[in-house]
């Protein structure tokens, strides 16, 4: 069956090799994680020649190594990300796919409309994150004059002029050497930090999609409750049932095969954040805050849909209470009260085993940045 939605945020990863072609989804083969693998490899230029600028910063007792640090976080995290997510693709197509079939409970009233919007949306974001890509990118250029006067009176000189300070045990500071470098650490940052950000938009836009199921059923109960015929309005809270089952299940294969993807935030957001915070307040940098507003924004979006399908899950109780269901029959009001004690248990999308997706999640990251900027500060002075 072809998946009805994603149509823009999943032709963006198969680009970026990260999602297998059109009408291969459930099946993709060998070819597409070897594939996926040597992009991974001919990526790592960025992590490697950053993991040397470190250690070798650290020999000469340079204090310039936050740089470093946001780049390697940053780096090992996306690496982690686009992987975890390459890894569990075939169980999230199928959830892709259940979420385009319509042939059972019907076509969600608001299904054109909220499509198109995330598919603008979408458009919209990739944007975004090209302009954030791109002013990392910048920074060489805007950097390379001061850089130049600081190797003035370096012992340890940096090799001026690239997206990020990297070490080699050769002399690449010539033409062409610098420039290929220069291109190559601009095409890795493209690939991951690009593939990990649209990944982070396909699990927002699929908990969308998941929304509006959960609407779709509330309209569905109340037209069952008005419904005057006895028989017909049995029927039809079957289907609701059915219907409020079938949206636990994708809730769970959700927080099943994106819990593992999404620990990253809980792992390297924080830290990240507090790097990043004592960096700038050391000096400007544009590459870090950049990284910055790419990275928060896919922390947001994540977050607040997780916690948009746990209210909407919550909601389902609302409805049938606030419903006539108490002037009919005691079989149907029986049906009913277990709606609406179903409906008490969360949809929760965890992210990893210690936190799920919510306004709580996002709020204790940058208190636990916060913290990181403080120790940073304090343990620096």
């Amino acid at each position: 069956m072809p998946l009805v939605i994603l149509g823009e945020t999943l032709s963006y990863l198969r680009f970026n090799c990260i999602w297998p072609k059109e009408g291969h989804e459930l099946n993709p083969g060998k070819w597409f994680y070897i594939r996926f693998m040597l992009m991974l490899t001919s990526q790592s230029v960025i992590l490697f020649g950053s993991s040397a600028h470190l250690v070798v910063s650290i020999q000469n007792a340079s204090s310039n190594i936050f740089e470093d640090l946001v780049i390697l976080i940053g780096e090992v995290g996306v690496f982690y990300f686009n992987a975890t997510y390459v890894r569990y693709q075939q169980p999230i197509a199928k959830i892709f796919t259940h979420l385009s079939n319509f042939e059972k409970f019907g076509t969600p009233p608001n299904f054109e409309e909220r499509n198109k919007k995330l598919m603008f949306w979408s458009r919209l974001y990739k944007t975004y994150i090209d302009v954030v890509i791109f002013n990392m990118c910048l920074e060489p250029f805007l950097k390379l004059r001061s850089c130049e006067r600081e190797n003035l009176t370096r012992e340890f000189k940096e090799i001026c002029g690239l997206v990020v300070t990297t070490w080699v045990p050769f002399n690449i500071n010539v033409f062409p050497l610098k420039q290929i470098l220069y291109l190559w650490q601009c095409y890795t940052l493209l690939f991951t930090m690009k593939g990990a950000a649209l990944i982070s938009f396909s699990i927002m836009e699929s908990m969308e999609h998941l929304v509006v199921r959960i609407q779709h059923l509330k309209v569905m109960l109340l037209e069952t409750v008005d419904t005057e015929d006895a028989k017909l309005r049995n029927k039809r809270l079957l289907k609701c049932v059915e219907y409020h089952n079938d949206i636990f299940g994708v809730g769970q294969e959700m927080d099943k095969n994106f819990a593992g993807c999404l620990f990253l935030h809980v792992l390297f957001s924080g830290a990240l954040f507090g790097c990043i915070g004592y960096k700038v307040m050391e000096s400007f940098s544009l590459l870090s805050s950049s990284l910055f507003f790419g990275w928060v924004l896919s922390l947001i979006i994540v977050s607040v849909s997780g916690q948009h399908v746990m209210d909407e899950g919550f909601s389902v109780g609302d409805t049938a209470y606030d419903s006539n269901w108490y002037n009919r029959n005691p079989s149907f009001q029986k049906v009913i009260v277990l709606i609406i004690i179903r409906s008490q248990k969360p949809i929760l999308i965890h992210a990893g085993p210690f936190s799920y997706l919510s306004h709580v999640m996002m709020l204790t990251i940058f208190k636990t940045a916060y913290t990181y900027m403080t120790m940073l500060s304090a343990t620096s002075k």
